[in-house]
């Protein structure tokens, strides 16, 4: 049943402050007795043998006031955050009163003869849940995580656990329409998801396989994308001697995260994979069936392949880290280190001895043909790939007898740059057919002054834009539909509605196409 504000107020004249109701539920002295509150799920309050159900505190907004104070337990809340929740940012006029009001029902029910003195108490501009005199299950819940975080592996393993079984309902099961308590309780969700990705992890470490199978199960079919709770499956179906099914699920991670998010899995699946296909001697042919047949990538042989270490020199720091972890998506690939400037790009050549250079022609000490001469007269062998959108003939032809492997824009396909990176070699440079096309232009045309969209490209709705915007901040899929407030399949169907606009096939691919059109920097509508 809906209360009005009409009757909010009416109810609120016949409430005061200080009312007292004496009870037999009373501490010693008078003193108030320590409320046991559970959150998780439906609101359960229990004042010493006193059981007070949530329609018993008011009506739906006194309750909520509960709630809200509930989850800032010991810390103050101004009434003003208060009256912005409870109404959504449009309160009536006499809504400090109303509010006030409500705080006045939960001490008569809370703290009956206490008055101001009990667990809900006044402080300055606001109100608090004082946390020494309220057992609260959600506290509970956060003490354990603290103390998983600093067991023994077995302890924290158990503590994870209890955690979960406290959090097996969800947050605020009372409040089905209200705004704020949906956010909270989808925040909530995703960090039980975490934990229970963790309580998955740790079951591998302790010798439960058999639960960190079926911890992963539950967290993938929420999450199917959830690449935690793929390592711990196929890592559990490992220890438990399940090689086959363990080969298996690989397969299925590795089909459903290039669909879903144009990737390979991480190391430690593909290490688990290696020592699978080596532990049953399957075939490569026989990989491929346990793989899905419907999955475009190619099997991965049951010898470790040797990995291109590859080092990134370029002065743009959000294209630096974004290709750093695409590259060690990659089985062949893998990043040792990133410079931005010439002369540590160089120093850091020398010491490493990577086998690929990526590098800016422009940086900030010098341009990359000279850094490029220092690192072939310290190692030869080392090959170079030069990014660049504005190479002049004379550039190309001293690259070409320096030795330099290939010149590719910087905006470029993300696919190109990784065949580039494998295949390229010394003697036989690679130049983008779109660098060679800009070489018969008479008069290059001056740079803007403010980027501007790319004339003709493909228009992305204001949404799509806001997805974009945050995958170029390194969010995931998940994170994107959280901060957005939207379900994680809505969110999967912009990205991919990205991907077939900007005809990219992953997040740093289509991030790099949106920054070189000039999209990343449009005002947002939304």
């Amino acid at each position: 049943m809906v209360q009005t504000v009409a009757e909010d107020t009416r109810w609120s004249r016949r409430v005061h402050e200080d009312e007292h109701f004496p009870t037999a539920s009373e501490g010693e002295g008078g003193a108030p007795a320590r409320l046991s509150i559970s959150i998780l799920g439906p609101l359960k309050v229990r004042r010493g043998n006193v059981v007070i159900g949530s329609h018993e505190l008011g009506g739906p907004k006194p309750r909520q006031v509960l709630e809200i104070l509930l989850l800032k337990l010991g810390t103050p809340v101004s009434k003003n955050h208060l009256i912005d929740v409870l109404w959504n940012g449009q309160p009536p006029a006499e809504a400090l009163s109303t509010l006030e009001s409500y705080v006045s029902v939960l001490r008569r029910h809370l703290q009956p003869g206490s008055g101001k003195g009990g667990a809900l108490r006044t402080v300055t501009g606001g109100y608090l849940i004082d946390r020494a005199a309220v057992d609260l299950d959600l506290d509970r819940f956060d003490d354990l995580l603290k103390q998983a975080g600093h067991a023994a592996p077995a302890e924290s393993y158990k503590m994870l656990e209890k955690a979960l079984e406290i959090a097996s309902v969800p947050l605020l099961g009372d409040e089905l329409l209200a705004g704020w308590a949906e956010e909270e309780r989808a925040l909530h969700a995703a960090r039980v998801a975490s934990i229970k990705a963790r309580a998955a992890e740790a079951a591998v470490t302790v010798g439960q396989p058999e639960r960190a199978v079926a911890l992963a199960s539950e967290l993938l079919l929420d999450d199917p994308i959830n690449e935690r709770a793929w390592t711990a499956l196929v890592l559990g179906l490992e220890e438990s001697g399940q090689y086959m099914e363990a080969l298996r699920a690989y397969g299925r991670c590795r089909r459903v995260m290039d669909q879903e998010i144009g990737c390979l899995p991480g190391r430690a699946l593909r290490d688990a994979h290696a020592r699978l296909l080596q532990a049953t001697a399957v075939s490569d042919d026989e990989a491929a069936d346990l793989s899905d047949g419907d999955s475009p990538l190619p099997p991965l042989s049951s010898q470790r392949m040797r990995e291109i270490s590859i080092l990134t020199i370029d002065d743009h720091s959000t294209f630096t880290e974004l290709l750093t972890a695409a590259l060690d998506r990659e089985p062949d690939l893998r990043s040792v280190a990133s410079a931005t400037t010439a002369k540590s790009g160089v120093e850091q050549s020398m010491a490493l001895k990577p086998d690929v250079v990526i590098m800016d022609y422009h940086l900030p000490d010098g341009d990359g043909l000279t850094a490029a001469a220092r690192i072939l007269a310290d190692a030869p062998q080392t090959r170079i790939v030069m990014l660049t959108g504005d190479p002049t003939p004379e550039a190309l032809r001293t690259a070409a007898s320096m030795g330099i492997c290939a010149f590719l824009p910087k905006g470029g396909s993300l696919s190109t740059l990784l065949d580039t990176l494998r295949y390229a070699r010394a003697g036989n440079m690679v130049v983008h057919p779109s660098l060679v096309a800009q070489l018969g232009m008479s008069t290059p045309k001056p740079a803007a002054a403010v980027r501007e969209v790319e004339p003709g490209g493909p228009v992305l709705t204001p949404r799509e834009l806001d997805v974009l915007r945050l995958m170029a901040g390194g969010h995931g899929s998940k994170e994107v539909a959280s901060k957005l407030d939207i379900s994680l399949n809505t969110c999967r169907g912009y990205v991919k509605a990205i991907f077939a606009k900007l005809g990219t096939h992953s997040q740093l691919e289509s991030v790099m196409e949106a920054s070189r059109r000039g999209m990343l920097e449009q005002p947002s509508n939304g």
